[in-house]
């Protein structure tokens, strides 16, 4: 027992001395740390490896017992940029690596013309890998990060590419070369220019160069539509000056903006006038589909018109006259940072005759009764904006646009002893504007205000007269139809659009828009108001897209608009969800998916001899429902420098139709849905200063409503199966030649809203045009000559034919906006 009391004892001795010999006790008063760990070595014998010097610089003052050479050196290194770690026997002390902070750089500029100092907007700028598009103030921003130095590449459609190096800033202003317009010679070298159309940067989006369009057949004051017309996915065949069809939407679901405002559309029964001015015209973009959370509420497509702002650089006059048409424009700069400028159109004499009357000679020839018809037509708008451009990018502007025309035509038809008169007549006020003000933030945000107000007051007269002559020479007649109608649409909107950046790959737009809408709708027959409605109906919209850029190929944008009617005091929600791939470096593939609403929707009103009229009315859920509709959108393009080739592939459903039926007296209002799908080809290519382009669409566009015998759906009014579309530039020294050509296969014209049967008339219309550019030390200019349907097919438009019934079961077709062999002859000078 004694002996294992003694072993028990001698163990537990060995362990206290084992214990105390790691014991480290530290009393220093400003005393190296180096010093201190070669005393430790020396005294517990420890291994260390550290920088002499470095530990040097550090003086520690402390008196502590520690149990454990870890438990001590944790305690002398707390605080200190320094750490340790043991590796076998040896404590390694090492300093702390710090983590460097990021360092964030803003790029922000602005894209202005040269010789104007017009900012572009939509311009494409890429900063070394990462893309951008200019706001509608030309400016742009990037976010990056530990780089402050950067290779630009700035383009806008018809200019001069510009390749450059900045460094971060946010004061920087970029002059792109325009490759034809009005200003005195500019030598560029070693440049190309930028495309004047560009496709598949977006899924169904296209940019178009209104540059070009002053060189297209055409008389000059509808160079904007004709521009349009020329793209593919736009019904040409319809000949729609204004509305237009787009990717087989109803009428009435497509928008065309300018600078902020609805130009809901005059109804310019002469092809040749569009609504917008060809002279402020600035920047187009088409969104055919699959657009956005940032767009209006609309289901059909978006035309956004971008105005001019006028030259800050010097003043100007704009002069066009041809045989139908006058046009002037005034640009004056106030300083260097504002300008104004006034535009006014005028139709100096009826631009219709007799022989403008589509159906009439071929009609007569087989009639034993000629029918003699007289129309009028007269057209006028006004234009004024004023801007103001801030040397930080800042914009304001104020743009305002009023206009009228007025439409028609008398006819009579003389029988033994009576006589058919008819008269429809037409009368439309077309009222805009926009007070708008952007700014760009100095951290590349931007934000802008903008409160528009646009209108359309329409008044439509028909009546129809028989006048009986009896056996003494007595006359006496009746009144078989006397319409009167009234249709007045108003918007008033005021929105708040901001846009933040989120990092080098990311940005988010966020917004807010509040519209209100007015509607009369008056109808009278035999001066009894069988219809009279008087609305308004207010919206909030709000807004948010996140815009992510996945590495350096693809982007991903996805975006929520809500929607709370307090009309029917409902709540819509449009997702909507995009992809952009850029395959290679000139591959590019789109796809896209969204819902769609529309509160203000454009009726069919269709009368008991099968005549299609469209009225505006405001969706209330119930007799008129609101239009819903769903977006799918695939394509892709290849673009090399000087071609372009791109296929874009749409299907749309569109729920909500509302169609009007009067018979005997009766009104029935109907609902019904679309659907279409198709797909567009388009081609271009550029060489020598020449530029040919072609494209094909083969779509297909149904709708269904329950009074259809069959109770199938049926072809829609504006479904074309085929459309082909050529246009050429070519440009010999001072001399511009233009061709464009397009066939139809033809839309539907059923004998009335009930039957199957309907003919379907092909559309066939070349144009061509020969300018030459006037140029002197005071002024430059244009003498052109073009020539309209030059074959002089005999083409049908789309639902703008009044139909007569004539005797029994025949019915006489006016077409009044038939473009037959068409000659115009201009002059456009600028000083």
């Amino acid at each position: 027992m004694k002996r294992l009391i003694a072993l028990f004892i001698g163990i537990w001795s060995l362990s206290i001395s084992s214990v105390y010999s790691q014991m480290i006790e530290v009393d220093y008063k400003s005393k190296p740390l180096n010093v201190i760990l070669i005393e430790w070595r020396d005294k517990y014998d420890l291994q260390f490896s550290f920088n002499d010097a470095q530990l040097a610089a550090y003086n520690i003052t402390i008196k502590q017992r520690f149990k454990t050479p870890d438990e001590a050196l944790k305690t002398l290194l707390k605080g200190l940029p320094l750490d340790y770690e043991q590796s076998d026997e040896v404590y390694i002390i090492f300093p702390i690596k710090k983590e460097k902070k990021p360092k964030h750089y803003t790029l922000v500029g602005k894209i202005i013309e040269r010789g104007t100092g017009e900012p572009l907007p939509f311009s494409h700028i890429k900063a070394n890998s990462q893309q951008s598009v200019t706001d509608v103030k030309g400016m742009f921003s990037f976010n990056f990060v530990d780089d402050s130095v950067y290779q630009i590449t700035a383009s806008h459609l018809g200019c001069f590419i510009l390749d450059t190096t900045l460094v971060a800033g946010n004061d920087h202003i970029l002059v792109l070369n325009p490759s034809a317009v009005g200003i005195k010679e500019v030598v560029v070298t070693n440049n190309i220019v930028e495309k004047a159309t560009q496709i598949g940067e977006e899924p169904g989006l296209t940019s178009l160069n209104h540059h070009i369009a002053y060189y297209l057949p055409g008389n000059g004051d509808n160079s904007v539509f004709n521009l349009l017309r020329l793209q593919p996915g736009i019904l040409a065949a319809g000949e729609q000056p204004n509305d237009l069809i787009i990717w087989g939407s109803p009428e009435g679901t497509s928008r065309v903006t300018f600078d902020g405002y609805t130009i809901w559309g005059l109804k310019n029964f002469n092809d040749n006038i569009s609504a917008v001015n060809p002279y402020l015209a600035k920047n187009i973009e088409i969104k055919k589909g699959g657009y956005d959370a940032t767009n209006e509420d609309v289901v059909g497509g978006i035309v956004d018109i971008a105005g001019k702002n006028g030259s800050t650089q010097q003043p100007g006059l704009n002069l066009f006259i041809n045989n139908q048409t006058v046009n002037g424009m005034v640009e004056l700069p106030l300083n260097q940072k504002s300008a104004v400028m006034i535009a006014f159109r005028q139709t100096y004499y009826n631009l219709f005759g007799k022989e403008d009357l589509e159906n009439i000679e071929t009609l007569n020839e087989n009639l034993e009764n000629k029918i003699n018809a007289v129309p009028d037509y007269q057209f006028r708008d006004f234009n004024l904006k004023y801007s103001l451009q801030g040397d930080n990018g800042d914009l304001f502007y104020i743009s305002l646009l009023h206009g009228t025309d007025n439409y028609q035509i008398e006819a009579n038809q003389e029988f033994t002893r009576r006589r058919l008169e008819f008269k429809t007549e037409e009368d439309n006020t077309q009222m805009g504007g926009t007070v708008f003000y952007g700014k760009t933030w100095a951290n590349g945000a931007s934000s802008h205000m903008k409160v528009s107000y646009s209108g359309l007051e329409s008044t439509y007269k028909s009546k129809q007269d028989r006048v009986f002559t009896g056996s003494q020479g007595r006359q006496f007649s009746f009144t078989a139809k006397d319409v009167v109608s009234q249709n007045d649409v108003s918007e008033l909107s005021v929105e708040w659009h901001n846009k933040l950046l989120a990092g080098e790959k990311q940005s988010i737009d966020w917004g807010a828009e509040l519209v209100q809408n007015n509607l009369i709708l008056t109808e009278d027959t035999f001066d009894y108001r069988y219809i009279d409605l008087s609305e308004r109906a207010s919206r909030l919209s709000m807004f948010v897209q996140d815009r992510l850029q996945l590495g350096s190929k693809v982007q991903v944008t996805a975006g929520l608009r809500y929607n709370h009617s307090f009309f029917i005091d409902k709540l819509y929600f449009d997702p909507r969800l995009s992809l952009s791939v850029r395959a290679s470096g000139n591959i590019r593939l789109n796809a896209s998916w969204g819902q769609y609403h529309q509160f203000l929707v454009k009726s069919s009103v269709v009368d008991e001899y099968g005549n299609f009229r469209y009225s505006w009315t405001i969706a209330d859920d119930s007799e008129v429902p609101v239009m819903e509709s769903t977006h799918y959108v695939v394509g892709g393009a290849y673009t090399l420098p000087n071609f372009l080739f791109s296929i874009d592939g749409f299907y749309k459903e569109n729920s909500g139709i509302s169609r009007f039926i009067r018979y005997r007296q009766q009104n029935y209002i109907i609902h019904g849905d679309s659907r279409s799908y198709g797909v567009d080809f388009y081609g271009k290519k550029d060489f020598k200063g020449h530029s040919i382009w072609a494209s094909y669409s083969l779509s297909k566009t149904e709708e269904y409503f329950p009074f259809y015998v069959d109770d199938k759906y049926r072809r829609a009014l504006q479904d074309q199966r085929h459309e082909v579309k050529v246009a050429g530039l070519f440009n010999v020294g001072s001399f511009h030649l233009s061709l464009s050509y397009v066939y139809g296969s033809g839309f539907p014209l059923y004998t009335n809203y009930r039957d199957e049967i309907y003919t379907e008339p092909d559309y066939n219309r070349m144009d061509a045009a020969l300018i030459y550019r006037l140029s002197s030390p005071h002024f430059t200019g244009e003498v052109g000559l073009s020539v309209l349907n030059v074959t002089n097919a005999d083409n049908i438009k789309f639902n703008q034919f009044e139909r007569i019934p004539l005797e029994q079961l025949t019915t006489a077709y006016l077409n009044s906006e038939a473009v037959p062999f068409t000659p115009l002859l201009y002059l456009k000078l600028h000083f």
